[in-house]
């Protein structure tokens, strides 16, 4: 009975999630360009480009520490030391304005974003595909 009831919650979450996951895999052309998605291991996830961090792994990272990605902005730098963790929130948030985002976590009124293009709907979608492809 308990297996069956747990069948049914997953069912139920895997219906309400799939819709999510399949509008932000969507939306990854537009990430495509700077990003990609490549596991520990070295498999590509999600084809892309090199001139913005990885994006495995994303889903509760902290702010500017894909490791092999060495061009993060000050800002980004200065919301890593605080902490700062890339909840759905806080992902969402930072891509309806970057530059905002950083100038909220950081305190900085100067602080700037590296990325210039604002995503300022379907973020959510976005997160929970990236989400998908990571454990």
């Amino acid at each position: 009975m308990k297996q069956r009831i747990g069948n049914v919650l997953l069912a139920v979450a895997l219906a309400v999630i799939a819709p999510a996951v399949q509008a932000g895999e969507r939306m990854w052309s537009d990430c495509r360009t700077c990003h990609s998605v490549t596991a520990p291991d070295g498999s590509v996830l999600a084809r892309g480009g090199r001139s913005g961090p990885n994006l495995y792994g994303i889903a509760g990272r902290t702010a500017g520490a894909d490791g092999d990605f060495r061009f993060y902005s000050d800002a980004m730098r200065a919301a890593r030391s605080r902490g700062v963790s890339w909840t759905r929130d806080n992902f969402v948030a930072y891509l309806a304005n970057p530059d905002q985002f950083l100038r909220s976590v950081t305190g900085d009124p100067q602080a700037s974003a590296d990325m210039h293009v604002e995503l300022r709907q379907g973020g959510a979608a976005l997160f929970d595909y990236l989400r998908s492809l990571a454990p």
